[in-house]
């Protein structure tokens, strides 16, 4: 019995050299930090959507808050030109109109930047003459434009360079050509007209 017993003691244990490698590695992978989730990244014509959307709501979207404002600041002053005995009664409302379009384009002018008020004035210029043009022929030389150069055109180009060749050359016909609905001028010659008439 004490030959049993002395075996049993006698039992060579295990050796820990030789499972301290697997568990150093099982707890490395337990440290790992888990793999950062990569997000969908928006396409080009998405990006380009997304910023149609904002420029949209910044220029347009908040004109009517922009307008209360507006009537804060000049309201008190517009009711001054409309009560003024001095002004003709029948004129009271032009003069008010004039009043506060000439305030808005003085704002204007001042907004944009030094670089850019240049091109922004005759820019408009240009948009007020198309406009006068067409108010007073009743026409849309824009639109009619576009539907002239469709009709002899066509609208499927195989490149963007043959566009713009058959666009050149459209132009400098169609702009210059007579026309029924201007009275026999042609395009260039009315808005050379309107432009002169209003000192654009």
């Amino acid at each position: 019995m004490t030959l049993k017993s002395e075996k049993k003691t006698a039992k060579p244990a295990r050796k820990p050299a030789q499972n301290a490698p697997k568990t150093t590695k099982k707890a490395a992978k337990k440290a790992q930090p888990a793999p950062p989730v990569v997000e969908d990244i928006p396409s080009p014509e998405e990006l380009a959507t997304d910023l149609d959307t904002i420029a949209e709501e910044v220029i347009f979207g908040k004109n009517q808050n922009r307008t209360y404002a507006l009537r804060d600041v000049w309201f008190s002053s517009l009711m001054e030109v409309i009560n003024d005995k001095t002004v003709p009664k029948e004129s009271r409302e032009e003069v008010l109109f004039l009043t506060l379009t000439n305030a808005l384009l003085d704002m204007t002018m001042d907004i944009v930047p030094e670089e850019m008020a240049l091109a922004y004035a005759r820019n408009l210029d240009d948009y007020l003459t198309v406009t006068m043009v067409n108010h007073e022929f009743g026409v849309d030389l824009l639109k009619t434009f576009r539907e002239d150069f469709a009709a002899k055109e066509g609208e499927n180009f195989p490149t963007e360079e043959k566009l713009v060749a058959a666009l050149s050359k459209f132009e400098e016909e169609w702009w210059n050509a007579p026309r029924e609905d201007l009275k026999g001028k042609t395009p260039n010659e009315a808005l050379e007209e309107m432009s002169e008439r209003y000192e654009l």
